[in-house]
C-alpha cells in the first residue's frame, strides 16, 4: 500500500500516457475510438481516474477494518477522525511540522486501559515537493506519556544523502525543529547514522549507555532506522514515512516499549 500512497499522482498520469501512446501507435484505434459516441469517450479516458480512486477508497477502508480488529484485539478505542483536542499532545513535538506538515492527523488509537506502558497511535500526512513532481507520505507515531520533567531532545535517522550532505541537512533539520546539533563528549553515540538535537546541558546524564546500545544492536542488525522525540514531558517514536501492517505494529510497539524503558525506568 505505501507505494500506491507515495506514487499516486505518478501512477494516474502513467495510466492516462499509457492510452495516449496506444493511440498515437495504432492509428486504427484512433480511427475506431473516433466513432464511438461520446458518452463511450467519456467512459475509456475516465477509466483509469475512476479505478485510481476507486482503489484508493477501498485501501482506506480495508485500513480502517483492521485498525478495528487492532483496537479490539489490544483493548484501545479507535477514532478514524479525531478532533483537535484528542490529537493536541502530537502537536507539541517539533517534528510533527515535518512528518505531518498537512496537519491533520486520522485514524488515532487510544488505550483504554494501562496509558503508561501502552502508546497512543495516529497517522500523519506530508507532502513534499510540488506540481507533478509531490509525493505523498505517511508516518505512523507512537506516542507515550510521561507527564513528568525529561530533557528535550530530537533523535533523526540519517538516510544516504543525509550522509553525503551532511551539514546542510543539519542546519535544515535543525530549523525546522528548532533544537540545535548536540555532539556527544563522554558516551558513543553512533553519530555516523542519527543526528542528535538538544541544547539540554545533562542530555548525556539522561541518554544511558543502555539506550545507545539498543540503537547500535539496531544497525548492526540492518533494522530499520528510528526518529524519537522528547517534548520534556512526554516520547514519540515513529519510522519516518511508515505506517504499518498490524504484525509490524506489534514489532514496534514492543520496540519502543523497550527503548523508552531504557530511559526512564
Amino acid at each position: 500500500m505505501n507505494f500506491f500512497e507515495r506514487h499516486t499522482k505518478k501512477i494516474l498520469i502513467t495510466l492516462i500516457l499509457i492510452m495516449i501512446l496506444i493511440i498515437l501507435m495504432f492509428p486504427r484505434f484512433f480511427i475506431y475510438l473516433s466513432e464511438l459516441p461520446t458518452f463511450s469517450l467519456y467512459v475509456i479516458f475516465l477509466f483509469p481516474v475512476a479505478f485510481f480512486f476507486i482503489y484508493k477508497l477501498y485501501a482506506n477502508k480495508k485500513r480502517v477494518i483492521a485498525l478495528e480488529e487492532y483496537a479490539e484485539k489490544y483493548n484501545y478505542e479507535f477514532y478514524e477522525k479525531p478532533d483537535e483536542a484528542q490529537t493536541s499532545l502530537f502537536k507539541e513535538f517539533s517534528s510533527t511540522k515535518i512528518i505531518n506538515n498537512e496537519d491533520k492527523f486520522f485514524n488515532l488509537l487510544v488505550p483504554k486501559d494501562d496509558n503508561d506502558t501502552k502508546p497512543l497511535i495516529v497517522t500523519g500526512k506530508s507532502e513534499i515537493g510540488g506540481g507533478e513532481s509531490s509525493y505523498t507520505y505517511y508516518t505512523q507515531i507512537f506516542l507515550y506519556k510521561h507527564n513528568t520533567d525529561l530533557p528535550k531532545f530530537y533523535i533523526q535517522r540519517k538516510t544516504k544523502l543525509d550522509i553525503i550532505f551532511g551539514k546542510i541537512k543539519e542546519r535544515t533539520s535543525s530549523n525546522e525543529t528548532g533544537i540545535k546539533l548536540y555532539k556527544f563528549k563522554k558516551k558513543k553515540f553512533p553519530h555516523n547514522k542519527y543526528f542528535f538535537f538538544s541544547e539540554d546541558p545533562n542530555i548525556e546524564n539522561f541518554i544511558t549507555n543502555e539506550f545507545i546500545e539498543l540503537l547500535k544492536i539496531g544497525i548492526i542488525k540492518k533494522k530499520a532506522l528510528i526518529n524519537i522525540e522528547s517534548n520534556g514531558k512526554n516520547l514519540i517514536f515513529y519510522k519516518q514515512w511508515s505506517r504499518h501492517s498490524l504484525e509490524l505494529m506489534d514489532y514496534y510497539s514492543n520496540l519502543f516499549k523497550v527503548i523508552k524503558e531504557s530511559l526512564i525506568k
